[in-house]
């Protein structure tokens, strides 16, 4: 049965119709779907049956859902809250949609052309095949040396290809008892949430700084904690940008090692990381998951995970290509090899890395006048609304035109306390878009 995560601080019936869109967002609730009845939905949260009836509403009124008397209450095919919004509040204007984390889109991609150029004098028809053994020695060859730039040493025979980073997590998951329970920041991205629910995983928040996850705080959950499992992102971490440094991550792995906890490390934000930090898995490689991609630095189409196993645990995925290989296109796996092995994937990040630098310039100049934390090679930021009230500030920038996510999609648990909006600085299509954006949000948080 669904149930929303409500989150301190914000009203009910708004954190109710909140989760429904995410849900639908992220396929949790599928078209035509029944929704709990209003009485018991109210039961199980403890809320007044006026209340679930109030989000209910609203949630017909945007669109979501649909009520008919005697049969309940049903998800309706709609594509996503925000485009719901733009249509029926901004009319004309076009919606600037700064709330998915993707790299910078580059309108005419000379790296994607002159590699499908080259692949269709030579290699064309076997991108239809699946790829052959030597395929894949050659990829995890050039994927290896790609991950030695986070201080990741693994053998090619030893790195587990998957189709994206999220793939792997699920992956990963598969393999280990949490005890039903998984240690995790206070925020943590809506894809993590969304496996724990599938997985009838419960997260276990713990609280942050700039630099990510306490010391403190991290010790007191795991021993809390019987699977002694947590899944941390140390750098660029989404949606606060904390990284932490090199002194906390040798705190954090010195803390897992005392609780003899396994830490999966996110680190899809990695490789636009420019401070030369390692991974927590070169610092604990004997008890660090770590879990990579390229989608969000070299290409989010290529749908190209990484997960590396401690070497005393490799030997559970016994049958690694049919749970994770398998899944990953002939044509990605080719385009990302030629990419990691010419020099164009070092190229792209670069070229990243320049355009945020750019981004967050601007960034700087039109929210000088909020409360906001980033970094130049942040794909997004962190904004804290003067009101507190994200929920509120949220339905207010949809209602004029730009698409920001709250924090309500990333809390672990309830009683968080922290609140804020995630900006993407990367999504918008130019810099222009951006900046016309960022002065809808200054003028609203004025």
């Amino acid at each position: 049965m669904w149930l929303p995560d409500l989150v301190s601080g914000t009203p009910a019936y708004l954190a109710i119709v909140e989760e429904i869109a995410r849900g639908i967002r992220e396929g949790g609730l599928q078209a035509g779907e029944r929704l709990p009845t209003h009485r018991l939905l109210a039961d199980l949260l403890g809320l007044n049956v006026s209340t679930v009836t109030r989000a209910y509403r609203e949630a017909a009124r945007r669109g979501l859902v649909s009520g008919e008397t005697g049969r309940g209450t049903y998800v309706l095919a709609r594509a996503s809250e925000a485009s719901l919004f733009a249509r029926e509040r901004t009319h004309a204007r076009e919606l600037i949609d700064l709330s998915v984390n993707t790299p910078t889109l580059e309108l005419r991609d000379a790296d994607l052309l002159r590699s499908i150029q080259a692949l269709s004098r030579g290699e064309a028809a076997a991108t239809l095949h699946y790829p052959g053994s030597g395929d894949w020695q050659v990829h995890r060859a050039v994927a290896a040396t790609w991950l030695r730039r986070r201080g990741v040493q693994v053998e090619p025979s030893d790195l587990v290809v998957c189709a994206g980073a999220q793939h792997a997590l699920e992956v990963a998951l598969s393999l280990f008892d949490g005890g039903g329970r998984i240690v995790t920041e206070a925020l943590t991205y809506p894809g993590m949430k969304a496996l724990a629910r599938q997985r009838r995983l419960r997260l276990q928040p713990v609280a942050m700084d700039g630099e990510g996850v306490l010391p403190d705080a991290f010790e007191a959950a795991l021993r809390a904690s019987p699977g002694r499992l947590a899944i941390l992102s140390p750098t660029l971490h989404n949606p606060t940008t904390a990284t932490m440094s090199l002194a906390r991550r040798e705190a954090i792995v010195a803390i897992a090692r005392k609780c003899n906890a396994l830490i999966f490390e996110e680190d899809v934000y990695g490789p636009l990381a420019a401070d030369g930090i390692p991974a927590l898995a070169a610092l604990a490689p004997e008890r660090v998951c770590y879990l990579g991609g390229l989608s969000k630095s070299v290409s989010p189409g290529l749908r190209i995970g990484y997960l590396v196993l401690p070497p005393g645990l490799r030997s559970r995925l016994t049958d690694a290509g049919h749970r994770t290989s398998w899944f990953v296109s002939s044509l990605s796996l080719m385009l990302a090899t030629r990419w990691l092995s010419d020099g164009t994937a070092e190229k792209r990040v670069a070229r990243q890395r320049a355009e945020l630098a750019g981004r967050f310039r601007i960034t700087g100049d039109l929210l000088a006048g909020s409360q906001w934390t980033g970094r130049p090679d942040c794909p997004h930021v962190w904004m804290q609304p003067r009101t507190r009230d994200s929920a509120g500030f949220v339905s207010r920038a949809l209602a004029a035109g730009v698409a920001v996510v709250g924090d309500s999609a990333f809390s672990a648990g309830r009683g968080c306390g922290v609140r804020g909006v995630r900006i993407s600085i990367g999504a918008a299509p130019n810099r222009e878009r951006l900046r016309q954006g960022l002065e809808t949000l200054a003028e609203l948080d004025r």
